[in-house]
């Protein structure tokens, strides 16, 4: 999957319809003219802005149109409403559609696809695609008229409930001939965020992962050694769950079972393999830690867990391991505030990666969100393109308005950080020190 350009409206703190395009310049027509769609994207952009302006929502709204192609049909289904996140500012919006638009490659193909939803459920679904010079629709549907058309090409029959969508279904049907682009949508795909319940998430992730050879003792070491933080080996702990505590999660699986909907449980009576107990797999569970052996001057170092770790480390590898995955197979990464306990020098590391062709030979994609003004100035040794950097501000109503610095007038030898800092391209936060002072020197304190 290539990702060409993301338009939303109605998600979260995004009200009004926004695009990010990763487009290159050169891509004047439909389709590239030499037919090589991996010099036709860009591999990186990055979205700057102050706090609370809106850069999280963006990424959020591109994470929640690939996770309902792949959870719609199935987990969100038990959910008594559609699931979503509509901006809640205003009157209006929060009871108005929301609308998600991808245009994309698949497998050398222009593919556009997007759905627009309320609490109710879908109520549109599109996918065009390109075969030869112009648009071809695949499949359109339409709520209010109750119709969900196929191009014959297709020979499609996919049946659908008002709160999955079509390639959600699709997803679940391997013989269906949307299957494998619904599969490239979900698996090309993965996301980190700064939040510290989803990187111990992902760093158990990680810990299973080696445990099950998913990526070797040998890769996380090598990415230490990248970040030079002095570790020399990486192990793993297994602690076997205390049985009081599987028993408890035994009771809570039975009485969630016993609770759900009668649609919900029938939805998933096909994936259940017993409707009474959990799986012996499933009971047999064992927790797993990372461990690391430290640079001493000791024979013999003890090993470290990662509760004595600094934060630049577990940020290091919460963001370096995903990195790797999606330099080694392609695809789209998404990265909340990259910037955050990782030193700039190690950020142009990672981006640089992505930048360079002979290192990223499976044209993976990277949109993450920072703070850091310093990959904007001329020490960065990461050039960023105009197309490259977005800015995000937010509006007195709360809106987030989503700016591209191409738009903004070129200037060759300008201080782009600077010019950045001083607000030219909006995007900085609006302080008032005065009130600090303030509250400071209060005698009512």
């Amino acid at each position: 999957m290539i990702l060409l350009r993301v338009t939303v409206r109605n998600h979260k703190s995004i009200r009004d319809e926004i695009t990010i395009d990763l487009r290159h310049p050169s891509l004047q027509t439909l389709q590239p003219r030499n037919g090589e769609w991996t010099k036709a994207a860009y591999p990186l952009a990055g979205v700057f802005g102050g706090n609370a302006t809106g850069k999280s929502a963006v990424l959020d709204a591109i994470r929640y149109a690939l996770t309902a192609v792949e959870q719609s049909a199935t987990s969100w289904q038990a959910s008594k409403s559609m699931r979503r996140a509509p901006f809640m500012l205003d009157g209006i919006s929060r009871t108005s559609t929301s609308v998600y638009e991808l245009d994309l490659v698949h497998e050398g193909r222009r593919y556009l696809y997007g759905f627009e939803v309320d609490h109710q459920g879908v109520k549109r679904e599109w996918l065009r695609d390109i075969p030869t010079s112009r648009w071809r629709t695949l499949f359109d549907r339409v709520r209010e008229t109750r119709t969900l058309t196929f191009h014959p090409s297709l020979r499609a029959r996919i049946e659908v409930t008002d709160r999955e969508l079509v390639l959600s279904r699709a997803l679940l049907l391997g013989d269906s001939v949307l299957h494998a682009f619904a599969r490239d949508l979900t698996e090309s795909f993965d996301y980190v965020l700064v939040k510290d319940s989803h990187r111990e998430a992902r760093l158990r992730s990680i810990a299973d992962s080696l445990a099950e050879g998913g990526i070797t003792f040998d890769d996380l070491e090598a990415l230490l050694q990248v970040a030079d933080i002095g570790v020399l080996k990486v192990g793993i702990e297994e602690t076997s769950v205390p049985e009081h505590v599987l028993r408890a999660v035994t009771r809570l699986w039975r009485e969630l079972k016993e609770d759900e909907e009668p649609d919900a449980k029938t939805e998933k009576a096909a994936d259940d393999k017993n409707q009474d107990q959990l799986d012996d797999d499933d009971l047999a569970q064992v927790v797993r830690h990372l461990l690391f052996t430290h640079r001493g001057t000791a024979e013999e170092c003890p090993p470290f867990s990662i509760r004595d770790e600094s934060d630049g480390t577990i940020a290091w590898l919460a963001i370096a391991v995903p990195a790797l995955e999606a330099l080694r197979n392609g695809g789209l990464l998404l990265v909340d505030e990259i910037d955050a306990s990782l030193h700039p020098h190690l950020l142009e590391v990672l981006l640089g990666a992505f930048m360079e062709p002979t290192i990223n030979s499976r044209h993976a994609q990277l949109i993450f969100t920072s703070h850091e003004s310093y990959l904007l100035s001329p020490l960065s040794d990461v050039r960023l393109a105009p197309e490259q950097v977005w800015f995000t501000d937010k509006s007195y109503e709360g809106v987030t308005e989503l700016f591209c610095l191409a738009d903004f007038p070129k200037h060759p030898d300008a201080n782009i950080e600077k010019r950045y800092l001083t607000g030219r391209y909006g995007g900085t936060p609006r302080l008032s020190p005065s009130v600090l002072a303030a509250l400071v020197s209060s005698e009512d304190h």
